[in-house]
């Protein structure tokens, strides 16, 4: 089974930096897993037109509440999404909680406070996590199912990885487990999507497997968390659904939905120069076409190891997140077109010039 390697390095220039005052509707969000006071963590705000950066919750700082060890994924939770808590940030941490097991933290978009929500190592709270991943919040009147759910890839029978709901007391339910026998078996599900369906009809939460399928190149699921069931939508090992990369380490990591319904995969490890790609998935087919390869420079500055994409509404295209590019190796911000596959850095976390400096940054996502 392949497992997502995470680099630690040196944080530089976030500790002492000012914070942002509060997260606004449209702010882009990213996670830097070893930034901030310690390398314990940082979530700061980069804008959408300059690509400037703000730290706005430092997760070495106990002041700002339950401090992180390796703050992974966020999410944007809206108002009363979980009873009467207000819109948050949700934050994963693989490796704090109890016995390092995981938490999933809320933090204040009034001022960076953190609040440790689910301790996926506390069996009081729910079943076990080993590595939470990545976090999903749906809205009500999306699906006929509402709430926040958790990715761990470890989770589940025989660690094939399980998908929790987190309802408001940070109590956990496991709505999907990979391993066993009532779906396609996953092996390392890493990222999910809310996917609105053909005018409102056939609405799914996506899941990509960074190790399942035919060769173990991958796979893209549809699952229900209503009924837990689950389907395999795309073998990223198939060539008759498309698009496979020859590299056996390619490795889908990141699924988003753009507001048109398109679905895209972000993959790690190119066979054409190890940079990644992004690959555009039909819904109906689960037919695979490239879109960018991050090692062709004709398509705009190369990548090294994109890890997440989401979609920046400002803009009207695809940021990607990689934690290795840049002349410092401190991470950029990527602006893809999804129509031509061109590339943009819109902020380098190497560049002080657009804020602290970043160490590993990973997880992107936009205050709704």
């Amino acid at each position: 089974m392949k497992r997502k390697l995470f680099t630690i390095a040196l944080a530089m220039g976030f500790a002492g930096a000012a914070l942002a005052s509060s997260i606004v509707t449209g702010d882009l969000l990213s996670v830097d897993q070893t930034a901030g006071t310690s390398q314990l963590g940082a979530l700061s705000i980069v804008d959408q037109s300059s690509g400037a950066r703000t730290l706005f919750s430092d997760f070495g700082n106990s002041s700002q509440g339950s401090t992180g060890v390796d703050p992974n994924a966020v999410a944007w939770m809206p108002a009363q999404l979980l009873g009467l808590i207000p819109a948050s940030a949700l934050v994963t941490d693989g490796s704090a909680g109890t016995n390092e097991q995981g938490a999933l933290y809320k933090v204040d978009p009034t001022n960076g406070d953190r609040t440790l929500l689910s301790d996926f190592g506390n069996s009081a709270q729910g079943p076990l996590g080993e590595y939470p991943l990545d976090v999903l919040a749906i809205s009500p009147g999306l699906l006929n199912w509402s709430g926040v759910l958790v990715v761990d890839p470890f989770a589940g029978t025989n660690g094939q990885g399980a998908i929790f709901s987190v309802d408001a007391s940070g109590n956990r339910t496991t709505v999907i487990d990979f391993g066993d026998s009532t779906g396609a078996p996953g092996q390392y599900p890493d990222s999910m999507a809310y996917f609105p369906g053909l005018l409102g009809l056939g609405s799914t939460v996506l899941v990509a497997d960074g190790s399942a399928g035919t060769s173990s190149l991958g796979a893209l699921f549809s699952i229900d968390p209503a009924t837990g069931t689950r389907s395999l939508l795309s073998d990223f090992g198939n060539s008759a659904q498309g698009w496979v990369d020859a590299n056996t380490e390619s490795t889908p990591v990141s699924v988003m939905v753009d507001p048109a319904g398109r679905i895209f995969v972000l993959v790690q490890e190119l066979s054409t120069g190890g940079g990644g790609a992004v690959v555009q998935v039909n819904p109906s087919t689960g037919d695979r076409t490239l879109i960018s390869d991050f090692s062709n420079s004709a398509e705009g500055p190369v990548g090294v190891a994109p890890n997440t994409l989401t979609w920046l509404p400002r803009l009207g295209v695809i940021g990607v997140s990689d934690n290795d590019a840049g002349a410092e190796g401190d991470g950029i911000v990527f602006t893809v077109n999804p129509s031509t596959g061109q590339r943009a850095v819109l902020s380098d976390f190497g560049n002080t010039g657009q804020g602290p400096l970043g160490s590993d940054p990973g997880g992107l996502a936009v205050a709704q």
